[in-house]
């Protein structure tokens, strides 16, 4: 069973995904390009991380995001191998808050890392401007504090709720979270599911390959939430 800590109780806005913001959970994969553009740029981007490919009909973009396998320090020393799978995410139900009802809040009720392997989510659908409240979906991550005497993980400690983070994505943003990064699981929220490739190491010993916290709700019931935004007369949700 998964160890418990409790959660605060505060509300926390989220903000656009970007590589400058995220920069110390992981790594923001998306093409620079306008959705837009459906022919090769003419002349093609001067950058050493960019080459053209497949008899000039493509652009390659070199080393878009770093994977690491750290399996040779578990304890167990099992190797690791590279695995892929898919996962259908569909989207949550969310609470409506106390004080302002057409407000909606996702709360925050567990958290889980990887202490030994980055972890990345592609989506699978294209993105497109006009229907991103349909295809979005929500980054939760949080620093690690310090091992303390009643509750670490491998040397590290549990994740550093009052410094957690929140951010919006869309189904044209790729994300791979650092090793050892604390995150929540995946949360799709708007109209429609998003399915997602997800690109790992794992040897197959369950605490090595995830590691997890439940967050306890407080006095009334209630945990650190993100403010997602209001629902519209309409039902449509204003992210």
């Amino acid at each position: 069973m998964a160890p418990s800590i409790p959660s605060p109780t505060f509300t926390i806005h989220p903000t656009l995904l970007t590589q400058s913001t995220f920069t110390p959970f992981g790594t923001v994969i998306e093409c620079p390009l306008p959705s837009s553009i459906s022919n090769l740029p003419s002349p093609p981007p001067k950058s050493p991380d960019v080459v053209p490919a497949n008899q000039n009909t493509a652009l390659k973009y070199l080393d878009v995001t770093l994977m690491r396998n750290l399996y040779e320090s578990a304890p167990s020393k099992v190797p690791a191998k590279a695995v892929m799978n898919m996962f259908s995410c569909f989207p949550r139900t969310l609470r409506k808050s106390s004080t302002l009802p057409a407000r909606e809040l996702f709360d925050v009720e567990i958290l889980e890392r990887h202490p030994y392997t980055t972890q990345t989510f592609i989506p699978l659908s294209s993105f497109h401007p006009e229907s991103s409240s349909r295809s979005r979906y929500l980054v939760v991550v949080a620093p690690t504090l310090p091992p303390t005497p009643d509750l670490s993980f491998d040397a590290s400690g549990p994740p550093d709720l009052h410094n957690l983070q929140a951010y919006w994505a869309n189904s044209g943003q790729a994300v791979t979270y650092g090793a050892g990064t604390w995150h929540a699981p995946m949360v799709v929220v708007g109209e429609a599911r998003i399915d997602f490739v997800v690109v790992q190491f794992a040897n197959g010993v369950g605490e090595e390959d995830c590691q997890e916290v439940v967050l306890r709700a407080g006095n009334k019931g209630e945990y650190l939430s993100v403010n997602i935004g209001d629902r519209t007369k309409d039902g449509r949700a204003k992210l």
